[in-house]
Formats: C-alpha cells, structure tokens, sequence
C-alpha cells in the first residue's frame, strides 16, 4: 500500500474513531447541556415572579376566592406555575424531576420548587416546572445535528487530509518515478529537489550521491571490461596463428597434433568469451546506433532459416506462426538478430531429441509478442530470476555454452527497452517473450 494511502486511511480511522467516542458521549452530554439550560431558565422565571410578586403584592396572582393558591399551565402542558400558601415553617428551594397530574394525564416535569414568606407572615410555596419530554426533544433535535455537523466535519477533514498529503508526498513520488525511469546506472542523472521538507532534501541528496559512486564503479567497470577484452584479442590471435602453423607442419608428431588441436578449441572458446564481453561492453556504452527500421516477422524468419541446420542435427521440429508485420523503426538489426539467435540457440541446445520449437508472433494492443517456446528441459523456478546474470549457466549438452548468451540477450533488449519475460516449467520447456513497442 502506498504512503499516502496509509496516511490518508490512518488519518480517516483516527477521525472516525473520535467520532464514534463523541456519538457514544453526545447524548448524555448533551442531555446534561439541556437540563441546565432548563434549570438557569426556570431561575430566571423564578426571580422574574418574586420581582412581580414584590413590585404588585401576590394578589396579582391569588385573590380571596382561589383558596390561597395560583396555576397556570400552557396550552400543550409543556410548561407550568404555580403559588399556594403553605404551613408556615416550611422550607424549599430545590430543582428536581417530578410528575404532576394534568387533566387526568400524568407528566413528568423538571421542577424548581421555592418557599418565601410575605410581609403579613404568610408563607407560599412557589413552582415552577417544564415538561421532560419537550426538554428532551430538544436536546434530541440538538444531538442531530450535532451529529450531522460531525460527520461533515470528518468528511471534510479527510478530504483536506489526502490533498494536503498529496502535495507533501509529492517530492518523494518524484524521487521513486525517478528512480524508476533508470534503465542502468549510466543513464542516472543528480537532480535538486524543489521543496521545503529537509527529510525529503537528505533523501534526495543521499540518493544522488549513492548512484553517483554506483555510477562511477559500473562506469570503471565497463571500461574496465572493454579494455581488457580488446586487449586480450591481440595475443589470442597471434597465438591462433602460430598455432594453425604449427597445424600445417608436415613433420609435427601425431599425438601433438591432438594436443595443439585442444589448444586451438580453448583458444577459440576464449576468444568467444571475450568477443562475448566486448559486444556486451560496447552495447552499454551506447556505442551502437540505432538507426534503421527492422521488421521483426522477417528478422525472425532469417534468424530461423540460420539456424534451421543446427535444429535438424538435433531432429528437432523449428516451427513459425508469425502473424501481423510490425516494423520497429529505430533499431539495430544485427544486434536484435543476435538476440534472437541466442534465444533460439538455447532452445536448441537444452531441448530434447525429436523436440520442438515454436517461434510464434502477434500484435497485442500497442505492442508485437515475439515468442520462442520449447520442449526442453525446462529452468527450476529458483533458477528463473538469474538466468540473465553473467556467466550463470545451466549444463549445455555440446560443452560450448559460457554463461553470456542470456545477458547478451537481455542487454540487447534494454538497448531496444524491450520488455523480455520468462516462463518456464522443469522438465516441460521455456517460453521467451520480448514486447516490442508501438513504432
């Protein structure tokens, strides 16, 4: 999972989690809220009747014939007050919840309940109550859209969080789709970062300065190998030379002749090598050109009407179905058939007797597959991921093979950054696939 994903998600869990507290703690929050809204408005009521009470007397509200004692209820029961004369000596001042009968319906009201005394030594008692239900709605309503608010608030927040994160992670995708785009170290190129995070700034230096001592090495490397190979060539061919004189001496004994003849054949297998290492050098070094079109259904008919002699030696079936043409327009033809004609070769050489080999073709979407499928022994699956490393070779059955055919052939592919897959099942055969792309 990408970065950005699993901050946006952490970010997302961390917000609903808070959200579910608050769902879990809202109501009773919010319930509390209302009460005591409730309570402060019932005190103020309570002073606003003691202010009546004292500027216009209680007969305001009790005259001589309500028995010393007031009501008065709202139209839906939702609130109500009350004033009647208690027995002296008696003490409230409290804020609780009670029910009251109201025309035969029983309510529950949240209740203050207040006693004073008068001037004349009369002592009332004075109610003031309103209904639990509607205090309850209320908080209800409120809890709502609290909740609505909550839910857009996380909403939001998440969307600002996976735009924010995108922009901060931005320096870092641009260093992995760098790092991507390098086909080997000689193409790497140090490039500044332009932002204002150092993390990303160390990063993106500490990258530069490893692929520059990585490029630097491969770059010795290869000129080390280039070198060498070239100069190695020299002595090689005046010692195939003298050895082939030696060969045409009529006076020289048998049995040196057999060992001058070994001499010859490791002679050869090293310069083969070595041209191997050279050709592989000089690819990487770019010093091929590109520079002609190659229509791959013919480049691979004449790498089979090549080698078609070997497969028949081997009495192994070599086999076309190449449909479409394709013409890849800027390529190298000898390298491509090179190629091929390795790929090809192996097939031969790690194939069984009476085997086959087919070399099939087709237009896929934008690219052209080129396969070469065989019978043969097939690659362990272990084995599969380096076959292309120098030198790595299976058992060849003529005794010729040095471990650089693969890795030329894989070299050649980048050069053409071709997409090269490998499958392979042991003791089944090995399929050889290389995409080319869109002319």
């Amino acid at each position: 999972m990408r970065l950005q994903s699993k901050l946006t998600l952490f970010s997302a869990a961390s917000k609903i989690t808070i959200l579910l507290l608050l769902v879990l703690l809202l109501p009773p929050l919010i319930h509390k809220v209302a009460l005591r809204n409730t309570d402060n408005r019932l005190k103020e009521k309570k002073d606003r009747v003691l202010q009546i009470i004292e500027e216009q007397g209680i007969e305001q509200f009790i005259s001589e014939g309500d028995n010393g004692a007031y009501g008065s209820y709202n139209l839906l029961k939702e609130e109500f007050i009350s004033i009647e004369e208690v027995n002296p000596g008696t003490a409230a001042d409290t804020i609780e919840n009670s029910l009251r009968k109201v025309e035969n319906e029983v309510v529950e009201y949240r209740v203050l309940s207040l006693t004073f005394e008068m001037v004349g030594g009369e002592t009332y008692l004075l109610e003031i109550g309103r209904s639990l239900a509607t205090i309850r709605e209320g908080g209800d309503t409120l809890q709502k859209y609290a909740l609505y608010f909550l839910v857009a608030v996380v909403l939001l927040t998440v969307f600002i969080d996976l735009a924010f994160s995108k922009i901060i992670l931005q320096p870092f995708t641009l260093i992995v789709k760098r790092l991507q785009r390098i086909g080997h170290p000689g193409t790497f190129k140090p490039q500044q970062l332009r932002t204002s995070t150092d993390d990303f700034i160390y990063l993106n230096n500490t990258i530069n300065s490893m692929m520059g001592q990585i490029q630097h090495a491969f770059l010795k490397e290869k000129e080390f190998i280039g070198n060498v190979s070239h100069e190695l060539l020299t002595p090689i061919s005046i010692l195939q030379t003298r050895l082939e004189n030696l060969l045409s001496d009529p006076t020289m004994p048998e049995h040196l002749l057999e060992k001058l003849v070994d001499n010859q054949k490791t002679l050869h297998r090293l310069k083969s090598i070595i041209q191997a290492l050279l050709l592989i050098s000089r690819i990487e070094n770019e010093q091929y050109l590109k520079n002609e079109p190659v229509n791959i259904k013919q480049l691979a008919e004449d790498v089979v009407e090549e080698i078609a002699e070997r497969a028949e030696v081997r009495d192994i079936s070599l086999e076309m179905d190449l449909k479409d043409t394709w013409v890849l327009k800027e390529a190298n033809y000898s390298l491509l058939f090179t190629m091929l004609f390795n790929v090809v070769n192996n097939a031969i050489k790690y194939n069984r007797n009476q085997g086959k080999i087919l070399v099939s073709g087709q237009q896929v979407k934008d690219t052209y597959e080129l396969c070469i499928t065989d019978t043969g022994v097939g690659i362990p699956e272990e084995q599969v991921p380096h076959i292309f490393s120098r030198f790595k070779r299976l058992h060849a059955p003529d005794g010729e093979s040095h471990g650089l055919g693969l890795p030329i052939v894989q070299t050649v592919a980048q050069f053409h950054k071709l997409k090269l897959t490998v499958n392979s099942v042991l003791n089944q055969g090995t399929t050889f696939c290389f995409s080319f792309p869109k002319a």
